[in-house]
């Protein structure tokens, strides 16, 4: 009987063990996903403004007549 009960314990502490190492690898799973799409995001956003920063650059180079030299990123008048 006693080896029963030692055997269950024996269970039931390694169901346990499992449960919480699978619940920890899911949780820092979760969080470093959510860093990542935030990298993302972040890294998109700076993008965007990089590509409306450029092509308000371009818009005032040939709006007041200029010519836009892509090598340098400056405009000739």
């Amino acid at each position: 009987m006693r080896a029963y009960l030692l055997a269950g314990a024996a269970a039931a502490i390694a169901l346990a063990l499992t449960w919480s190492h699978t619940a920890a690898y899911r949780y820092g799973r979760s969080t470093e996903q959510a860093r990542f799409a935030a990298e993302i995001t972040k890294e998109n956003d700076n993008a965007g403004t990089a590509a409306e920063n450029w092509r308000a650059e371009l818009r005032r180079c040939t709006g007041t007549g200029g010519l836009f030299d892509f090598e340098t990123g400056a405009c000739q008048h």
